[in-house]
């Protein structure tokens, strides 16, 4: 039975939290405590710690995810609205001409007639082989993503008031300053250590 506590002039229930988020707790808090363990280990033997840290770092993102279940406040009701997704993902690219390389190829996917000269005349930056990358995948962010590699990424699901404008010169990002009390969940991934990046 979950504890009481003092609301305004009257005693309410206090939500427990579950046995299973307790347990996906403690299952995230050891994880983190050996990922810990392994890098300390690595550092004094001398040797190269990246690949631990990587551990350590994803490890840490899992205990905060787990965290978060446990001390979530219950939601409040909702009947309808508008749902938001952000989604965030940072890729390291070592050379930026590879990616307008990417988009070259791209272009020549959709135009399998077009000869070297005007692959280069559409396809002549980054801006424009971006769009072709986009275009050839129907509109969606392929994943991976071509001549780069993918550091971290970072989805927040939003209650917002009301839709994105249509017009691309407004910034449809302005809603995550509205994160306090509208962050229905946040889901966080770490693909390399920050500052790793194999070529």
């Amino acid at each position: 039975m979950g504890s009481r506590e003092m609301e305004g002039d009257r005693m309410v229930d206090a939500a427990q939290p579950d046995e299973s988020s307790v347990a996906a707790l403690r299952v995230a808090a050891q994880a983190l405590k050996e990922a810990i363990d392994g890098h300390l280990a690595v550092l004094t033997a001398g040797t190269d710690p990246s690949a631990e840290r990587g551990a350590v770092l994803r490890a840490l993102a899992s205990y905060d995810d787990a965290l978060t279940s446990v001390t979530a406040a219950p939601e409040p009701a909702r009947t309808g609205g508008v749902l938001s997704v952000l989604t965030r993902t940072d890729h390291h690219v070592a050379d930026f001409e590879q990616l307008v390389e990417a988009g070259r190829s791209a272009y020549r996917a959709i135009q399998p007639d077009a000869g070297e000269d005007e692959v280069r005349a559409e396809v002549p930056d980054v801006s424009s082989a971006l769009y072709e990358i986009l275009h050839v995948n129907e509109d969606e962010v392929p994943f991976p993503f071509p001549a780069a590699k993918p550091i971290a990424g970072m989805v927040w699901f939003l209650s917002t008031r009301e839709a994105m404008p249509v017009d691309l010169h407004d910034s449809p990002f302005g809603v995550a300053a509205e994160v306090a009390g509208n962050l229905l969940y946040a889901h966080r991934l770490i693909y390399a250590p920050p500052g790793v990046h194999e070529d």
